[in-house]
């Protein structure tokens, strides 16, 4: 089973679209997908649910060990597609997991009851790190980092670089490594290309061929409680993001060596 979380330290990048864009696609090519909403603010859950909140339980419950994961995943309208969803309440496990042992491992521990059930499994997460976001990187093995074209950007993936090492060291998830970066709300600028260019110098094949353009299909669709694979599956995002599918299941991104750092000096291994 693949793990692959979508995670940037910064909001507006996309993460949930890309992240429901995403799980829908690899649905539709036959794969059985388990999307786990990490975010308190649910848009994930409210999107695949079309418009809808979820009731108990959720995520929040399964960290605070009142449900397992089997019990609070439930099918979707999507055949293929599961969710196990979230809440508002997702954001007191922050607090309430302080002082509780093994806190940031929850989720991995609950995982492992539905190991093999599944193809790929998705998360969508918050844009701060936390403890909800720590139990996620200590659960998956790939991050796939969604990023709009700015400067901030690039801070924000040397920063995301070195929590992501902190994890491998802290937790021994060796696995874990930056797997892609995704460019999204793409228009046809100067800053654009400039901020494209830098991206691909520093990460070679790191960063998908694929660009997921600024469109207003995207936030119609969201508007409607649904995605745009859904909403408008022959416009421009739906197609990029399909391009997106087939290059997460061929994996390029194995077949590199070592990438660039950004703000740093000399290279750093991505995996």
């Amino acid at each position: 089973m693949r793990r692959l979380a979508f995670v940037c330290l910064k909001g507006g990048s996309s993460k949930t679209t890309s992240a429901t864009a995403v799980a829908i696609g690899l649905a539709r090519r036959g794969k059985r997908t388990l999307l786990i909403d990490a975010d308190q603010q649910a848009n994930a859950t409210w999107t695949i649910l079309e418009g809808q909140g979820a009731t108990s339980p959720t995520l929040a419950d399964v960290l605070m060990r009142r449900s397992s994961a089997v019990e609070a995943i439930r099918s979707t309208s999507r055949p293929g597609l599961d969710l196990l969803p979230a809440s508002a309440e997702l954001g007191g496990c922050n607090v309430a997991l302080a002082q509780e042992l093994a806190r940031d491992t929850r989720l991995r521990s609950a995982l492992a009851g539905i190991e093999g059930q599944y193809d790929h499994l998705i998360v969508d997460t918050g844009p701060a790190f936390s403890t909800v976001l720590a139990n996620v990187l200590v659960a998956v093995e790939e991050v796939i980092v969604p990023v709009d074209p700015g400067v901030y950007a690039l801070l924000g993936l040397a920063q995301l670089q070195e929590t992501l090492a902190e994890v491998r060291e802290a937790y021994g998830n060796d696995a874990l490594r930056l797997a892609g970066v995704l460019l999204t709300k793409v228009q046809r600028n100067t800053v654009t290309r400039d901020i494209e260019a830098e991206l691909r110098s520093r990460f070679g094949p790191l960063v998908f061929t694929a660009t997921i353009p600024l469109s207003v299909k995207v936030e119609e669709a969201c508007s409607r409680g649904t995605t745009v694979m859904d909403h408008a599956p022959k416009s421009a995002a739906a197609v990029a993001y399909s391009q997106i599918v087939e290059e997460i299941l061929h994996d390029r991104t194995k077949k590199r060596s070592r990438v660039k750092a950004v703000g740093r000096s000399g290279e750093i291994d991505a995996a």
